[in-house]
C-alpha cells in the first residue's frame, strides 16, 4: 500500500513540475513531434510487452520505473524478471482516448487501455484508464511511471 501511495505522489508532482514548465499562455511545449514521438512509444512498448521483448522494454524504462496497477507494484527489474520467466505475460494490448501533453522534459499520457493479461497465474484482463509519465533524459524519452486503475461495469 505504502509502494502504491508513493508512486501516486511521484505522478502527481512529476505532473505538478510539468504544469509549472507550461510555455506562457498555457500552450504546451514540445510541439507535435514530441506529441507523436510519444505516441510511438506507446505503441512500441505495448508490442514489446504482448513479445515478452525484455531488451525493448529495458530501453523504453527509465531505470528507477515504478508501476502500480490494481494492487500490483513493480520496479523495472521486476517487471522484467517477470515478463522473461512468464509471470507476467500480455496476450493483447492496445491504447484509446490517448491524450499526451508534453511540458518541457515531461510528457504525461493519459487513456484507456484493453488488454488480455495473465499476471502470477490470475487472469487480469479488461479495460482500465491509465497515466504514463515521460521524461527526456539525455535527448531520450523513457517512461518513469505508470499508474492504471480497471474499470468496473
Amino acid at each position: 500500500m505504502r509502494r502504491i501511495i508513493v508512486v501516486a505522489l511521484v505522478t502527481i508532482a512529476a505532473a505538478s513540475v510539468a504544469v509549472g514548465q507550461c510555455a506562457k499562455g498555457g500552450k504546451m511545449a514540445g510541439g507535435n513531434a514530441a506529441v507523436e514521438g510519444i505516441k510511438r512509444l506507446e505503441a512500441e512498448r505495448n508490442k514489446a510487452l504482448v513479445a515478452g521483448d525484455t531488451a525493448a522494454i529495458d530501453r523504453l524504462y527509465s531505470d528507477d520505473y515504478t508501476s502500480a496497477v490494481g494492487s500490483t507494484f513493480r520496479t523495472k527489474p521486476e517487471v522484467l524478471a517477470d515478463l522473461k520467466s512468464g509471470a507476467l505475460k500480455l496476450e493483447a494490448s492496445s491504447n484509446d482516448e490517448t491524450n499526451v501533453r508534453v511540458y518541457g522534459n515531461t510528457a504525461v499520457v493519459t487513456g484507456k487501455t484493453t488488454s488480455k493479461v495473465h499476471d502470477r497465474g490470475a487472469d487480469t484482463s479488461g479495460q482500465a484508464y491509465f497515466t504514463r509519465v515521460y521524461v527526456n533524459q539525455n535527448g531520450r524519452w523513457r517512461l518513469v511511471a505508470n499508474h492504471s486503475s480497471r474499470i468496473t461495469q
